[in-house]
C-alpha cells in the first residue's frame, strides 16, 4: 500500500496476509534511489518479519493496530525507520540489520528514531516509544543497551507480547499515525532557509515556543521606539544553541516592520530630491565571517540585504568616503555582541582608519538615523575566543552613556544583565523574555552547556556529578564518546548517518594545538583554504563537504553554527596538570597581539567545540604513539578526567 509518506502501511493482519513480493515492490517504488543492497535486505527481511508478526499476533484478529514500513520522517530527507509497530497504544520502532553483531552506531540510530518520534510526532506525544534493534542473524536472549532493546527474530514475538501487554494507552492505528504532524527541530541554517522561502518561520512547535517570547518582546520595544521617536539598546542573551541568532535573523527579515520605516529624502539624477520608502527596516550584522558566508551561501543573493558582515558595514559608514553616511535601516542587529571589538582591536583591525570600540561605532551609526533607531545586541555567554573580545557587555552601556544623545536612549536587558549594569543616568528596563536559557541545539538534552562548563573547569563540579549528568544526557539521546582511533570515529559517524542526506557532520579542532596537525589538518593554511559555505551546505558526497571528514574547521569557523554530529580533536593546548587546567603547550599567538587572558580563551574555544552538536560527538584523543616525543604523556590525565565525566569509550 503506497501511503505517500511510507513505503507500506496497514494493519498487522494485512501485513501478514500480503505477499512478501508485493510489499517489497511497494517499498522499491517508494524509495526511488534504493540500491541493490537495500533491495536484497528487503528480500531477506520481509519474510522473517512476516513470520515474527504472525507468531506475535497469534489468534488475534482485531485490526486496531498497525505496521508502517519505511516511514519517511517529514522534513528529514533520507531518515526512515525500518518498521514501526503500533499495538495497544504503544509505538515500537524496529531497526533491522542483516548481521548478528551489535554496532554502536546502530544502537544510536535506533535510539534517535525513538527520541524524535516521541518528541516531534503529534501522535506519539504522551506515549511510550520503544526502540528495538533486530540483528537478523542473532539468536538467544534479548538484552538492553543504551535504552535500546536488542533481540533476534527468534525471540522477538515474545518480547513484543511482553512490552505491549503492559500498555494501557489509547489505541493507535497506522492511518492515525500517518495523519499526525511531525515537526522536527531544524538547524539554524535550515530554519533560515525555510523562513526566506516561505516568508516566515514555519510552525515548528518547539522552535517557536522557545524563541517567540524573545521575538515578541523585541518587536514591542522596536515599535515603541518608532512610535516615540526614541532610541533603544536591546540586549538579548542566551546559552549556546538557545536560538539567539535565529531570533536575530527572524527580526531582520520580519516584513511587518516595513510599515514602521520612515521615508528618506533622497537625491535622484539631475539633483531632484524625493522621499523614498526604505526596502528593509533591519539588518543582521555579524563579526562571525563563517556564519555570514554559510548563511549567504544557503539563502541566496537576496539574503545579502539582510545578512551582512559587520566589518564591511562599519567600514562603509566610517571609511574615508562614508564617514557621515546614514544607515538605510532603523534596526541594527549585532550578533555575538559580547565579542564586540574593543577600542584597541578596532584600531588594529582597521589600521587606525577610525577609533572607538565597535559598540561606540554602532551607537554612533544609530544616532545618525534622524527619526528612531534600535540596536539589538545578541549575547552568548562564555564564547569570547579572539583577542580584543574580552571587555564584555559593559562597553555597550559605556558607549550609550558617552554618546551624543544619551538622554534619548533606553536599555532593555534580561534581569541578570540589567541588575549588573553600571548605567549611570541611562534608564534600564528588566525584560524577562530577553533571556534564552534552554538550548535547542541538542534536541531535549537541555543540560549540555551546564555539563560542558563543568567538564572544562568553568564551574566546579566533581567527576561524580558530571558522570551523573552525562548519564542523563545519554538517556535524552545526546551521545558522547572518546577514542584514540581516528578511523574508528569516522566509520561510526559515516555508518550512523548513511543515507540520511540532510544530516551534517564534520571534523573540528582547536586552532592553537600543534600536536594534532599530523592527524587532523587544523593548521592555519589548511583551515584557511576551506570554503565555509560548501563545507556546511554542499551535499555529503561533494569533495568540499565537511561530511567527508577530511577537512577541519576550528573554533573560529564553527562558532555560531551547528552540526548534527561532531568529530572533535582534543589537543595538547588545553590539558590537566595535577588537577589544574593548563595551556602551557599551546601554540603562541602572533607577536604584538595583546591577549589579556589566554587560558580563558582556550577554555572558551573548547566550550565552542563541545557545544556545536545536536546529536552528540566523538572526541579523538590521540595516544602517545600518535604524538611527537615532546607531547607524549601530556593527554593522559585529561583523558582520564573526560572518561570519568560520562564520556564513554567508543566500542569496536
Amino acid at each position: 500500500m503506497d501511503t505517500g509518506v511510507a513505503g507500506w502501511s496497514g494493519t498487522i493482519p494485512a501485513f501478514i496476509d500480503e505477499e512478501a513480493r508485493q510489499i517489497r515492490l511497494a517499498l522499491e517504488e517508494f524509495v526511488e534511489d534504493a540500491g541493490d543492497s537495500q533491495i536484497r535486505a528487503w528480500q531477506n527481511s520481509i519474510p522473517q518479519l512476516k513470520a515474527v508478526m504472525s507468531h506475535y499476533l497469534g489468534e488475534r484478529s482485531d485490526e486496531n493496530n498497525g505496521a508502517v514500513l519505511e516511514y519517511a520522517l517529514p522534513m528529514e530527507q533520507g531518515r526512515r525507520p525500518d518498521v514501526i509497530v503500533l499495538d495497544n497504544g504503544l509505538v515500537v520502532v524496529l531497526e533491522l540489520k542483516g548481521y548478528g553483531i551489535v554496532k554502536q552506531e546502530d544502537l544510536d540510530q535506533a535510539s534517535a528514531y525513538a527520541r524524535d518520534l516521541r518528541h516531534y510526532h503529534s501522535m506519539c506525544r504522551d506515549r511510550d516509544v520503544i526502540a528495538i534493534l533486530v540483528p537478523l542473524q542473532r539468536r538467544g536472549p534479548w538484552e538492553e543497551m543504551d535504552d535500546v532493546l536488542i533481540c533476534g527474530p527468534d525471540l522477538l514475538p515474545g518480547l513484543l507480547q511482553q512490552i505491549t501487554a503492559k500498555s494501557s494507552a489509547t489505541p493507535l492505528n497506522s492511518d492515525e499515525f500517518l495523519s499526525g504532524d511531525y515537526e522536527p527541530m531544524p538547524t539554524l541554517v535550515e530554519a533560515a532557509r525555510r523562513m526566506f522561502e516561505d516568508g516566515d518561520l514555519p510552525n515548528i512547535r518547539r522552535a517557536r515556543a522557545a524563541t517567540d517570547p524573545a521575538l515578541e518582546t523585541s518587536m514591542r520595544i522596536l515599535k515603541n521606539a518608532a512610535e516615540t521617536r526614541s532610541r533603544k539598546l536591546i540586549l538579548l542573551s542566551g546559552v549556546p544553541g538557545a536560538g539567539k541568532t535565529l531570533v536575530g535573523i527572524r527580526l531582520s527579515y520580519d516584513r511587518s516592520t516595513l510599515s514602521l520605516a520612515v521615508p528618506r529624502l533622497m537625491k535622484r539624477a539631475g539633483g531632484i530630491e524625493e522621499y523614498v520608502d526604505p526596502t528593509i527596516t533591519s539588518v543582521f550584522l555579524s563579526g562571525n565571517g563563517p556564519l555570514v558566508e554559510v548563511l549567504q551561501d544557503a539563502l541566496g543573493k537576496e539574503s545579502k540585504n539582510f545578512v551582512r558582515p559587520v566589518r564591511g558595514y562599519v567600514k562603509h559608514h566610517f571609511g574615508e568616503r562614508g564617514s557621515n553616511r546614514v544607515p538605510n535601516e532603523h534596526v541594527l542587529i549585532f550578533d555575538e555582541a559580547q565579542r564586540a571589538w574593543d577600542r584597541e582591536k578596532v584600531e588594529r583591525g582597521h589600521k587606525g582608519e577610525f577609533v572607538g570600540s565597535e559598540p561606540d561605532l554602532f551607537i554612533n551609526m544609530a544616532e545618525r538615523i534622524p527619526e528612531w533607531s534600535v540596536v539589538v545586541g545578541l549575547i552568548g555567554t562564555g564564547q569570547e575566543i579572539h583577542d580584543g573580545e574580552e571587555s564584555g557587555i559593559q562597553q555597550w552601556v559605556d558607549a550609550v552613556a558617552s554618546s551624543n544623545e544619551p538622554d534619548r536612549w533606553e536599555i532593555h536587558a534580561p534581569p541578570k544583565i540589567a541588575n549588573s549594569l553600571e548605567s549611570g543616568t541611562i534608564k534600564v528596563h528588566s525584560e524577562e523574555f530577553l533571556s534564552l536559557d534552554v538550548t535547542l541545539r541538542s534536541h531535549f538534552a537541555e543540560k549540555v552547556h551546564e555539563w560542558v562548563d563543568g567538564l572544562i573547569g568553568e564551574t566546579e563540579l566533581s567527576s561524580t556529578e558530571l558522570s551523573e549528568m552525562g548519564k542523563e544526557l545519554q538517556s535524552e539521546g545526546f551521545r558522547m564518546y572518546w577514542t584514540d582511533n581516528l578511523a574508528k570515529a569516522k566509520s561510526y559517524i559515516m555508518n550512523r548517518y548513511e543515507g540520511m542526506k540532510d544530516k551534517r557532520y564534520g571534523l573540528i579542532a582547536s586552532s592553537r594545538d600543534k600536536a594534532l596537525a599530523p592527524m587532523i589538518p587544523n593548521d592555519f593554511m589548511s583551515t584557511k583554504n576551506v570554503r565555509k559555505g560548501a563545507w556546511f551546505n554542499a551535499e555529503q558526497h561533494h569533495p568540499r563537504s565537511g561530511c567527508q571528514l577530511n577537512t577541519c574547521m576550528t573554533e573560529f569557523g564553527i562558532q555560531g553554527l551547528e552540526l548534527d554530529f561532531c568529530l572533535v580533536g582534543w589537543g595538547t593546548d588545553y590539558v590537566l596538570r595535577d588537577g589544574i587546567w593548563s595551556n602551557h603547550l599551546m601554540k603562541n599567538h602572533a607577536r604584538g597581539v595583546p591577549v589579556k587572558d589566554p587560558l580563558s580563551l582556550r577554555r572558551n574555544a573548547y566550550r565552542v567545540l563541545l557545544t556545536r552538536a545536536r546529536d552528540g560527538f566523538v572526541l579523538y584523543i590521540p595516544n602517545d604513539d600518535g604524538l611527537e616525543a615532546k607531547h607524549q604523556g601530556s593527554l593522559e590525565e585529561t583523558r582520564n578526567w573526560l572518561n570519568s565525566c560520562g564520556i564513554s569509550k567508543l566500542n569496536d
